[in-house]
């Protein structure tokens, strides 16, 4: 019996060494080794199939000398250490030594149905076709656990990125040489940029802030902390930094109210000016009675005592005199005497006159006048003229000189 087996066996390796095929249930096989299921169908309940050598990590990291292509199945990596042949062996299953290390038997991954992890670098050209994502329950998402989430969308002459809910859209694009853009079109009934939370908005140019929308509402142009509904810091003394381009000092007067500032540099409404009106008090006369002028008494000129009511506020009072006399007698030693006419105000000489010398003993003419502008409060107020001999030069001291008016205008106007 054993002289059979062993020529059986002799039989076998000589008919492997001659035909370099071997079968196992199968008596001609198709390749190197060919083994052939027992059972290829039906019900049978018998194991079919091959059992690779099964090991754990450190009988694994053990082997040496491995031919390369050579496949074992780590049953366990409890043992051993990610070090050496076995720095690949992290999980159960199949590996193969590729001549340096043992490497998984990796499953091909379907991202339908299976999650998976890149190695590197990847990059799927879609050679002109669309590449387009639907989902019909859910949001389509792009995340990362990374410190940035970027999503980029390059091109040669163009990058865009365009969204649509229904057929309202909102377009964002940047050309090269052109103006980047974020439009919104189709059906989109408003644009609306800004946070839906308590933080502010801010628009910059150069890098730099120019306007900011507080959460409250406060929007400041120049100014991070605007402290209005609107503040302008145009960053300059004196320069308001606003300007109406087509309102300015040529512009036609139209109702409304008149803006300002007020010391904080608020713009607020001020009263609008009232047109303006000339009030005025005065005297006109070609015959008024004659007076008696001396150096001891101040005697006031018939005629000038007006009264003046000056409204809230007080006016700045304008004042013109004029005053033509003829003297009318000839007091021993005249001829060369001073004489003044002054301003009085409530009863109170002003620092408003004009003093003048006889040109000749008796019958000659004199001409006396002033202007002045003075301010008064507000209230009832008289304004006169009064006449005195300031320097007697040779006429007895209380001698009266006779003044007959020629002719006399005093006027006293003010503005509202």
């Amino acid at each position: 019996m054993k002289r059979v087996q062993f020529s059986m066996i002799f039989l076998l390796v000589n008919f492997a060494f001659i035909n370099a095929q071997v079968g196992i249930s199968n008596p001609s096989p198709a390749s190197t080794l060919d083994i052939t299921a027992k059972n290829a169908t039906g019900t049978s309940a018998n194991t079919d199939g091959l059992l690779v050598p099964r090991v754990d990590r450190q009988r694994a990291q053990s082997m040496s000398a491995v031919p390369v292509s050579t496949l074992i199945y780590v049953n366990s990596i409890t043992t051993g250490t990610l070090a050496g042949t076995a720095a690949n062996i992290n999980s159960v299953g199949y590996y193969y030594f590729n001549g340096t290390a043992w490497t998984k038997l990796a499953t091909s991954l379907n991202i339908y149905n299976s999650d998976g992890t890149l190695n590197g670098p990847r990059t799927v050209t879609t050679n002109g076709n669309l590449l387009t994502f639907v989902n019909g329950g859910n949001n389509v998402k792009i995340t990362t656990s990374a410190t940035e989430g970027a999503l980029s969308a390059n091109g040669s002459s163009r990058g865009f990125l365009n969204l649509v809910g229904g057929s309202a859209n909102i377009d964002y694009y940047v050309e090269n040489n052109g103006i980047a853009q974020f439009n919104a079109s189709g059906n989109s009934t408003k644009l609306s940029v800004g946070s839906t939370n308590a933080t502010p908005l801010g628009l910059k140019t150069n890098n730099i802030e120019r306007l900011t929308v507080l959460s409250g509402g406060n929007v400041g142009i120049g100014t991070t902390s605007p402290n209005t509904k609107l503040e302008v810091s145009s960053g300059t003394a004196n320069v308001s930094g606003t300007t109406l381009t087509n309102l300015n000092s040529a512009s036609p007067i139209s109702t409304g109210q008149t803006l300002g500032v007020d010391n904080l540099g608020n713009v607020i409404t001020v009263a609008n000016p009232t047109a303006a009106s000339v009030t005025t008090a005065s005297v006109n006369s070609t015959t008024g009675a004659s007076f008696n002028v001396n150096d001891t008494t101040v005697t006031m000129v018939p005629g000038t005592s007006q009264p003046v009511t000056i409204p809230t506020g007080g006016k700045a009072l304008f004042i013109n005199f004029m005053l033509g006399i003829d003297y009318g007698s000839n007091p021993a030693g005249s001829g060369a005497s001073y004489y003044e006419a002054r301003l009085y105000i409530d009863g109170v000489a002003t620092d408003c006159y004009m003093r003048t010398q006889e040109y000749g003993a008796g019958g000659f003419s004199a001409q006396f006048s002033f202007n002045t502008v003075k301010f008064l409060a507000a209230g009832n107020h008289t304004i006169d003229v009064r006449m005195t001999r300031t320097f007697n030069n040779g006429v007895a001291s209380g001698a009266n000189m006779v003044c007959s008016p020629i002719s006399m205008s005093f006027n006293a106007t003010y503005l509202n």
